[in-house]
């Protein structure tokens, strides 16, 4: 009987030391993976799309942002941990920019506010015809 209670001791030891490597593998909050790398700002509309977007992105450590469109032009600016982006060229859906981040796992602790948008005729739009989202990696 005592050897019993050994064995199923060893084996739950042995599970809870797995769970526990296997959750280090992943960001804190259990979605993916973590350390350094790139987040990226998705637009989607139900309008036709619009050609010069200034965008607020927030979080922790942001640097290096870049048009997620070779075509598009970037104006960024970065103070302490807020993002002011202005990305001008013409954009329906997908991808509009993206930025490094010290940890991908955090994408939860981002955020992005689309401020204003102007057409192609440089009117301003809507912005309730626009979601900006910032998905996990």
């Amino acid at each position: 009987m005592m050897k019993r209670k050994r064995v199923l001791w060893a084996w739950a030891t042995a599970i809870v030391c797995a769970a526990l490597l296997a959750g280090a593998c992943e960001s804190q909050d259990g979605t993916g993976p973590s350390g350094p790398g790139q987040l990226t700002v998705s637009v989607s509309t139900t309008g036709a799309g619009g050609a010069a977007f200034l965008l607020t992105v927030t979080g922790p450590g942001i640097t290096s942002p870049v048009a997620a469109n070779s075509g598009h032009l970037l104006y960024p600016h970065i103070s302490g941990n807020t993002l002011r982006v202005a990305v001008i060229g013409s954009h329906t859906a997908g991808a509009l920019l993206r930025f490094s981040v010290p940890d991908v796992g955090q994408a939860s602790s981002y955020n992005t506010t689309l401020n204003q948008v102007a057409g192609s005729d440089n009117n301003l739009q809507s912005g309730g015809d626009y979601t900006v989202t910032i998905p996990p990696p």
